[in-house]
């Protein structure tokens, strides 16, 4: 991953331009703003900052893009209908009938719709729309272990990848700490099984 960065440093001289450093502070924002959210207890307070998140890195991915790189638009987007996906949730806390499958597989179009008409040629910016629809059919259960598990295996080293190409610092800052937080959580459950034993 460092190689890649590095070349993509060397043969992008626009990555220092002022878009790139704003679509950076951005990005910055929108993670500090996901570690937030690890402290909420209360649901929609969790869900207000991961929207606020979420358009946070909207506009991170919209600035890279703007500067150059059309493999960012995918980030945006996908960041987009997580946007409206978050929002379907914390309204279906007080209207249950937006959990249905219809709405579901409506989200799932929207993101494969946004998905081909951004699709810039370059097999990268495949990999946000994968771990979009890995995020929404995780998160749709409520259950925490699938959603650990599905984070641990699909979403967070699908997001990786695709940051490291697209330069996305705060992305792969955010993932990263993700798999940490989860690696922690498990390596904590596995201890507390053995010392009860």
């Amino acid at each position: 991953f460092c190689a890649i960065m590095k070349s993509n440093l060397m043969a992008k001289e626009t990555y220092m331009s002022p878009l790139f450093i704003l679509g950076q502070i951005w990005g910055l924002c929108a993670m500090a703003l996901i570690v937030l959210s690890f402290q909420c207890k209360k649901p929609i307070r969790l869900c207000i900052i991961q929207v606020c998140a979420c358009l946070f890195f909207v506009l991170h991915y919209l600035f890279l893009g703007l500067n150059g790189d059309t493999a960012a638009y995918a980030g945006m987007t996908q960041n987009a209908v997580g946007l409206l996906f978050r929002g379907v949730l914390a309204l279906s806390e007080k209207k249950k009938s937006l959990l249905s499958p219809l709405v579901l597989a409506g989200l799932c179009a929207i993101s494969a719709v946004v998905a081909i008409l951004t699709y810039p040629g370059r097999l990268i910016a495949l990999l946000p729309v994968v771990a979009n629809f890995a995020c929404i059919g995780c998160m749709w259960t409520k259950n925490s272990n699938t959603i650990r598990v599905t984070q641990l295996a699909i979403i967070s080293p699908f997001w990786i990848t695709y940051n490291v190409f697209i330069l996305s610092v705060a992305g792969i800052l955010t993932e990263s700490f993700n798999l940490v937080s989860i690696g922690i959580y498990y390596f904590r459950l596995y201890r507390e099984k053995r010392a009860a034993r």
